[in-house]
This record gives structure tokens, C-alpha cells and sequence, in this order.
């Protein structure tokens, strides 16, 4: 019986092991290795557009910054910009959005370049976030991972309608075990 015990809380601890080793960003000489969720809480500003009939479309841009859970990672506390279209199907309220995204991590001038789509209902949006490369120190970063964006502003388009400007509309993209590599 000690046996079992013994071997329920081995495999206990292996898991312990596998969520930090998941949740930990590791580097050496300026390389570094991450795989962390992050969370980007944002603003967004911009105006509705008619591109179809019942079909509108948001241009503008989020921004806030990105945290990552761990408080760990080159791109923790980092300033994130992404101008982005947002397309709502009024009539059944499937929507798309897409974006590029500049990402200005804290310490220094070197930047993170990023692109996302995402598709969903009026609220709610998921998809993929891939890095697309970076300057200076970032240069040669990749990586992607799934996000989920959620917000009240598709709903905020759709009653404003066609020349509607939105501005301070607040979002949450969250991106679950993203994982990112700098040479």
C-alpha cells in the first residue's frame, strides 16, 4: 500500500515539475526559451464602417500592454500596438478580425513584430497569434500560440452602425501556453 501511495504522489510531483517547466522561460547568452500564457488587456479606437449589406466593419487599432503570468519572459510588461479590421455579420453575428501588431518589449528600442486572425460571434473571438520577427535583440524571435479575445465593442459597432466612432472600447486578448524562441 506504501507502493501505491509512494508512486500517486510521484506522478503528483511530475506534474508539479511539467506545469513549471511549461510556465518557466529559460535562457542562456541572450537566447531565450518561453512558453507562458499572457494576457493583453486593451483599448481600442477607431470607426464602423457598411463594406456590404448587413456586413460592417471596424478599422482602428488595440493597444495595452502584455503580461505574462509568470511575471517572466522578454515580452513581459511589453507595449503592444496592433492595428487591426474587425468584419461583423449583422445578420447572424459571425465575426473575423485580423491584425499586425508592433510590440515594444521594456529595455530598449528593439521591437517584436506579430500577426493574428481570429474568428467567432459578436464578443468573443479566437484564433492564432504568430511572431513574425524583430530588431536588435529580437531579431530571429518566432513563435505562436492560440488566443481568445473578448469584448463588448463588437456589440458597441453594431448599435452605433455605419460612421460610428469608437474610442477607449476595452477588450481582453488572452494567449494560453504561447510559446515564443530568441536565438
Amino acid at each position: 500500500m506504501n507502493t501505491h501511495t509512494h508512486h500517486s504522489t510521484g506522478t503528483a510531483f511530475k506534474k508539479i515539475v511539467a506545469a513549471a517547466t511549461l510556465a518557466a522561460c529559460s535562457g542562456f547568452a541572450g537566447a531565450e526559451d518561453c512558453t507562458s500564457t499572457l494576457f493583453f488587456p486593451w483599448d481600442a479606437h477607431g470607426k464602423v464602417y457598411e463594406v456590404a449589406p448587413q456586413t460592417l466593419m471596424f478599422v482602428g487599432e488595440i493597444k495595452g500592454t502584455l503580461y505574462a503570468e509568470t511575471g517572466k519572459g522578454a515580452l513581459d510588461a511589453a507595449s503592444m500596438r496592433c492595428p487591426m479590421l474587425y468584419e461583423i455579420d449583422v445578420s447572424n453575428g459571425n465575426t473575423r478580425g485580423e491584425g499586425r501588431c508592433a510590440i515594444h518589449p521594456k529595455g530598449g528600442p528593439d521591437m517584436v513584430y506579430a500577426t493574428y486572425s481570429c474568428q467567432g460571434e459578436i464578443g468573443s473571438c479566437a484564433g492564432r497569434l504568430d511572431l513574425s520577427g524583430g530588431t536588435g535583440r529580437f531579431e530571429g524571435i518566432s513563435g505562436s500560440g492560440g488566443l481568445v479575445s473578448r469584448t463588448g465593442a463588437s456589440e458597441l459597432a453594431v448599435r452605433l452602425g455605419p460612421g460610428g466612432a469608437i474610442s477607449n472600447a476595452a477588450g481582453l486578448m488572452t494567449l494560453r501556453e504561447f510559446s515564443y524562441s530568441m536565438p
